[in-house]
């Protein structure tokens, strides 16, 4: 007969804890709702006192097959790619580990939806006698697009005459900001130009040079909105947000002196193109990206730079270098995100393109005028 004795209240074999006391950690994770694209949640904490740790709950009020968890303590595996989202009862080890005070426990849940979902996490613990454990931790939720608005019937994208946009399109300098703007209208986009008239003529002079020299962009305005607004560019000098399909070029940019911005930015290597329009230019190029390859493809593009424009990249140091030589410092930044709009400003504006640089292009969906 197997000899078996009690520690603690609990059968020694195969749990084998040392210590008395039960003790029970809630946590809760709201995780919110963004757009479409892998997302990975990050839970990290420690604990107070000394601990054994045997089981864990986790229960996810809205269960994607798709989703899986991991749970690491201390850099040591616990639990790898687990799919299953419901252990209200508990996923008991078989083992108690004994963990340090101190110790980090990190929890990640991966998930490629954009759902609003919340985590019911209870960790179980066995602790000494009148310890009174204390949760010190925090949640990253990472940096996601929010999901796209929805959008009324008529901000749908607007007809345009006679069934279509005729090419060449005619374009000179607008003395007001309406004529612009009803230029724009017929053309099928949607603009604000915030009663400026030199942010109305330099982005209504980009809209007319990408029309009559890239074939293919009026099909790509006439499938898909096309909002482009001047306003605050949140410290930059534009930016595109993909849930909205907006392209923003900031209100405080100096249009009378594009020219000459741009020119210094390209001589001093941190851009691909010395045309005044660039700006503009690039935030479009942003949006011909986004509808070229998909949301979807799209959103797992841009996950894979780890920290967007920070330190981390795929790059390796050599291929950075290669670009920042061959194209521009700014397209190594939150790559390849970044990349295909800089090529797409070099080649509409006459910049000749390196062979590898433009396979980078080609590899992660740069959208391609006619005859490129």
């Amino acid at each position: 007969m197997l000899g078996r004795y009690v520690v603690g209240g609990r059968l020694d074999p195969p749990y084998y804890p040392t210590k008395p006391s039960p003790h029970f950690i809630g946590r809760n994770i709201e995780i919110p709702a963004k757009a479409k694209g892998d997302r990975i949640i990050r839970d990290t904490f420690t604990m107070s006192h000394d601990l054994e740790f045997y089981a864990i709950s986790i229960y996810a009020d809205v269960d994607s097959i798709e989703d899986f968890w991991s749970l690491k303590v201390n850099g040591k595996t616990i639990i790898k790619n687990l799919h299953c989202k419901n252990y209200e009862e508990g996923l008991y080890f078989q083992v108690a580990h004994p963990v340090k005070a101190g110790n980090e426990f990190l929890l990640e849940y991966h998930t490629p939806h954009g759902d609003k979902k919340n985590l019911g996490l209870m960790f179980h613990f066995l602790t000494e006698h009148g310890a009174d454990l204390v949760l010190t931790g925090t949640t990253d939720l990472g940096s996601y697009p929010d999901p796209p608005a929805e959008l009324p019937d008529y901000e749908e994208p607007p007809e345009t005459p006679n069934g279509g946009i005729q090419l060449p399109v005619a374009w000179q300098p607008f003395n007001t900001v309406a004529e612009a703007t009803n230029w724009a209208k017929d053309l099928g986009v949607s603009v604000n130009f915030a009663g400026k008239l030199d942010a109305a003529n330099y982005v209504t002079e980009a809209l007319s040079l990408l029309l009559n020299t890239c074939s293919g962009f009026a099909d790509m305005i006439q499938k898909h909105k096309l909002t482009i607004n001047i306003k605050n560019g949140n410290g930059a000098n534009g930016y595109f947000n993909p849930p909205t399909g907006e392209v923003v070029v900031s209100k405080t940019y100096d249009f009378k002196n594009a020219a000459a911005i741009a020119q210094a930015e390209y001589d001093t290597g941190q851009k691909s193109s010395p045309d005044r329009l660039r700006t503009v230019i690039h935030e479009i190029g942003h949006w011909l990206h986004f509808h070229n390859v998909g949301e979807q493809m799209f959103y797992k593009i841009s996950a894979l730079d780890p920290d967007n424009y920070g330190a981390k990249t795929i790059l390796t140091n050599p291929e950075a270098t290669y670009i920042a030589n061959h194209l521009c410092n700014y397209a190594t930044k939150w790559f390849p995100i970044e990349l295909i709009p800089e090529v797409f400003t070099a080649k509409i504006t006459g910049i000749p393109i390196d062979k590898n640089i433009w396979e980078w292009y080609e590899q992660y969906g740069g959208f391609k005028c006619g005859g490129w």
